[in-house]
Formats: structure tokens, C-alpha cells, sequence
């Protein structure tokens, strides 16, 4: 009974560590996989300033009396929420497919952070050189962000976001995927910056 004992004794600690070892060979292929996948902001759609349309608008003066009603009354009641949704694309030119299990990120306009937040779904990017594209909205507060500003600033700062082609000329993103390893979710080591042409995460 007591050599039963001593050969259970010493079998658990190698499953465990069979159980280790396989999850961090899966972890590395995962992230090795990952780390070979292209990222870039693409286009910048449907922005709104406390729910009016600003994709034709370049500065405060272009806005009519009905929608500068709203967004006066809006930035009266102390909020004046900024939203738009920025696509990017993940390029996979693994032979294999890629997955994400999430996705943190990190918004600017200006160099100044003016949203961050995550993405809890999986995502999906075909192998050899298919392409995914993320929709991510993201929602700000143009009063919490720039405190002391006029109205007619904080609009402003809101405004030109995009180019006539939709490419967001002054928004830029920072991502930290997730992956699964097994039944564990694991965040990729550190965030790093999406531009507008294909960039690997290494």
C-alpha cells in the first residue's frame, strides 16, 4: 500500500508538469503565431459629437441651429460625448490560423488618451495573408478629457478626424491582444501601436 502510495506520489508531480509543458509549448506557438501577425488602422466611420453626425463637418461654425442646439445643451448638462468607430485590419501570413480571445486598447487624438477600453470576443484571421477587420467604437467625453476648454474648443478638438478618404488623421490606437492557452486566457506582453500601414506586434 505504502509503495502504492509513493508511485501516485510521484506521478502527480509529472502530470503537472507534462500539463506545464504542454501549455507553454502551446503558449509560445500562440504567441509566435500572433507575434508574426500585420496590424494597421484603416478607416475611421460614423463619428458623432452627443449624437450628431460629424463626418461632414470641419469646424464648429459648419454645424446648423439645430444640431448646435444639441450640442450646446449637451455641454450645459456637463457632457459632451465624442464617438466614432475605428477599423483595423489583422494580416496573418502564418501558414496556420490566428486567434485572438480579446483585445485592450488605448485611443488618441492629438497624442492626448481619450479612450481606452476592450474588446471580450473571439477573433478569427485566415492563414496565408487573410485578412480580419476589427470594428472597435470607442466613446469619450470631450469635458472629462479637456477640462477647461470652450465649447466651441471642445468641439473643435473633436472635428478633422478623418481624411475624404476616411483614414483617421489624427487618431491613433494601441492594442494588447489576448490569446487562449487551454482554458487560460493570457494578455500579450505589453501594448503596442497600430499605424496605417501592415506592422507586426514583435
Amino acid at each position: 500500500m505504502i509503495k502504492n502510495i509513493s508511485r501516485i506520489s510521484i506521478f502527480i508531480p509529472m502530470i503537472l508538469l507534462g500539463a506545464i509543458s504542454e501549455n507553454s509549448c502551446n503558449f509560445l506557438k500562440e504567441i509566435t503565431t500572433l507575434g508574426k501577425c500585420e496590424f494597421r488602422v484603416t478607416t475611421l466611420e460614423d463619428p458623432e459629437i452627443a449624437g450628431v453626425d460629424i463626418s461632414q463637418i470641419r469646424s464648429f461654425t459648419d454645424l446648423n441651429f439645430v444640431d448646435m442646439g444639441i450640442i450646446s445643451s449637451s455641454f450645459l448638462r456637463g457632457d459632451l460625448p465624442l464617438s466614432f468607430t475605428l477599423n483595423v485590419e489583422v494580416r496573418n501570413p502564418n501558414p496556420a490560423m490566428a486567434a485572438l480571445n480579446g483585445l485592450e486598447y488605448l485611443a488618441f487624438i492629438d497624442d492626448v488618451e481619450v479612450a481606452r477600453g476592450q474588446l471580450d470576443r473571439r477573433i478569427e484571421i485566415p492563414a496565408n495573408g487573410g485578412i480580419t477587420t476589427i470594428p472597435l467604437r470607442l466613446n469619450t467625453d470631450l469635458i472629462d478629457i479637456l477640462k477647461k476648454d470652450s465649447r466651441q474648443a471642445l468641439v473643435n478638438f473633436g472635428l478633422n478626424l478623418a481624411d475624404a478618404g476616411n483614414r483617421p488623421t489624427r487618431v491613433s490606437i494601441k492594442v494588447k491582444p489576448t490569446i487562449l492557452v487551454g482554458a487560460m486566457e493570457i494578455n500579450y506582453p505589453g501594448y503596442f501601436t497600430v499605424t496605417h500601414d501592415f506592422t507586426s506586434g514583435d
